[in-house]
Formats: structure tokens, sequence, C-alpha cells
């Protein structure tokens, strides 16, 4: 996960393998255990980029991407560390 914070707005960006794990109910409102990583990728490429942001050669989803993708999701970030403030050089898109 990565925790993005920007002025006073903070915002939580989970990895395809994070991200498929979270997913309580599909599309479908069908409970499950998770999906495939793969899944959100293709859901990634169908939405052409607009639904999730991709992070080098990785694609990453927040809360929000998951629910506009129409899965029900269980965050759960006591799985994750504070590593501290880390510092970053903006970079141009």
């Amino acid at each position: 996960m990565l925790r993005i914070t920007h002025g006073n707005k903070q915002a939580s960006y989970y990895s395809l393998s994070e991200a498929s794990s979270m997913v309580v109910c599909n599309q479908w409102d069908v409970p499950v255990d998770g999906i495939n990583s793969e899944t959100l990728r293709r859901a990634y490429r169908d939405k052409n980029g607009q639904i999730g942001k991709r992070i080098g050669r990785d694609v990453f989803f927040t809360e929000e991407d998951m629910t506009a993708l129409g899965y029900k999701i269980k965050a759960d970030d006591t799985r994750f560390f504070d590593i501290g403030n880390v510092i970053t050089i903006p970079i141009k898109d």
C-alpha cells in the first residue's frame, strides 16, 4: 500500500494483489474471498486507464476506484506499517 499525502488530503493506493485480496463481493454482489489480480488489470485496461493509477510498471487502486468498478471491499490497514515520511521528487506527467 502506498499512502500519499498531498496538502491536507491523504489517499491510500493498493497494488493489484492487495486490492484483489480485499474484495468481499464481486460486481454481481456475490460474496467472494478475493478475486484474481489479473481481473483488476483487465478492468484497468477496459476503462482506458481512467480508473486506477499506473505507477511504474504496476497498477494501483484506491478504495474509491474499487467501488467505482463495482466491487465491495473490506480494507484492512492493520496489515501495513508506517515507514515514516518519504520525500520524493515530483514528476511531470
